[in-house]
């Protein structure tokens, strides 16, 4: 009896030792994945950042796999920098032990407007610090890729204009410029504006046909509805996606 006492101590920290630690519980993910979200929409790129690990790998659509926070402050960057902001919506998150994977929907909008949907899957880890952070993040859009079975490419413009209000008239409305760019190529239209210099105006085109919308933008059509807008002609520049 008295070997039994003394062993029953050792005995409930072997127990205590083989036991699997209690599982983390998945708000903790989907409370990270919206500090990622909020970031975001802020403009915090440093913020993002901070949410993955040193060594994490991101697969964005159509490009390389990259790693680091290099990586992330260029991708993500790049998209605050063209003013989107983004939804995400989780469908199913598992957690096993300090590992973590997350999988849902996202939503990207340029203010009132929808740039693109997609779906995402992310793995998570949890570091010597007890926070969870991204070690994967994969991302992939719902439309189809440029030039591929019919997917659109993308064009941007940036230019000046003689009165803002006159030039954002002419993208409102029934009878708008939306009309005669689809009528030419161009799938969708958004119009961008500088907070800090209204003047400083652009268009991303959404292009179904970089023939025909080439000819009308160079046409007597497309340069009269350029001067009435207001549109300086000499700050005009275009920008095609990168390959």
């Amino acid at each position: 009896m008295r070997k039994l006492i003394t062993l029953l101590p050792l005995l409930l920290v072997a127990i205590g030792c083989t036991q699997s630690p209690a599982p983390a519980d998945p708000s903790d993910i989907l409370a990270r994945s919206a500090e990622w979200e909020t970031a975001l929409n802020a403009g915090d790129i440093e913020a993002v950042a901070a949410l993955y690990e040193s060594d994490a790998r991101l697969l964005p659509p159509n490009a390389e796999m990259q790693t680091g926070p290099d990586a992330v402050r260029s991708i993500f960057g790049s998209m605050i920098d063209a003013g989107l902001t983004g939804k995400l919506n989780a469908i199913e998150t598992q957690v096993a032990g300090d590992h973590a994977f997350n999988l849902g929907t996202y939503i990207l909008t340029a203010g009132d407007t929808v740039v693109d949907t997609g779906k995402y899957m992310e793995t998570w880890h949890r570091g010597e610090d007890g926070q969870w952070r991204y070690s994967n993040d994969i991302w992939n859009s719902d439309m189809p890729a440029a030039g591929a079975g019919g997917g659109n490419a993308h064009l941007m413009i940036l230019h000046e204009v003689d009165d803002p209000g006159l030039w954002l008239a002419a993208w409102r409305g029934d009878d708008s410029r939306h009309q005669l760019f689809e009528a030419n190529g161009a799938a969708h239209v958004h119009t961008f504006q500088d907070t800090k210099n209204p003047h400083l105006t652009g268009l991303v085109i959404s292009v179904t046909d970089m023939d025909a919308l080439n000819a009308m933008l160079s046409s007597e059509e497309g340069q009269a509805a350029a001067a009435a807008d207001g549109v300086r002609a000499d700050t005009m520049k275009m920008l095609t996606e990168a390959e």
